[in-house]
């Protein structure tokens, strides 16, 4: 099931990039929407920073759900961050929740918006259970598009801040 999202930040591309990019502010950002145990590795590659984080969430499962999940899991999600064209950057990012058959692949793009900077996320998202794995695919992308728009705002008070 297809995921996408655009959010408008006040705030040039490499600002907004350089907020995103940083271990730091994921942290910040991750405890902001209520993870906990979160670990964040950074490691500096040619074509951009790579980012791993680790954290546990717990979300609110629908009935049909229960029977299959925990409501409390490990999530790992990995960004690679890189320039793109015309002053963009473009982060791959692959999400796994441990103990779930899923899996989500995506990009965001960060492009100059009018003196701003636009984000446009985009994601595949999988579940492979039998029978459940279409309604958790879309309960995967209600919860995903939910939180990208709690991430956006805490990024949007992060960078008026600044």
């Amino acid at each position: 099931m297809r995921m996408q999202v655009t959010h408008h930040f006040d705030a040039d591309v490499d600002t907004v990039y350089a907020l995103m990019a940083d271990p730091d502010f994921c942290m910040r950002k991750y405890a902001d929407a209520g993870a906990t145990d979160i670990q964040i590795d950074s490691e500096q590659r040619e074509d951009g920073p790579r980012l791993v984080a680790r954290r546990k969430l717990t979300v609110d499962l629908p009935g049909f759900a229960k029977k299959v999940m925990q409501p409390t899991n490990t999530v790992v999600q990995t960004d690679q961050w890189s320039a793109g064209d015309a002053g963009e950057r473009t982060c791959r990012y692959s999400v796994e929740v441990h103990g779930v058959p899923s899996r989500i692949d995506g990009t965001v793009t960060l492009s100059p918006d009018g003196g701003g900077t636009r984000q446009d996320v985009q994601a595949e998202v999988k579940v492979s259970i039998p029978l459940l794995g279409g309604k958790l695919e879309k309960f995967a992308v209600e919860n995903g598009v939910k939180a990208l728009d709690h991430e956006a705002e805490f990024t949007a008070k992060e960078l008026a801040s600044r």
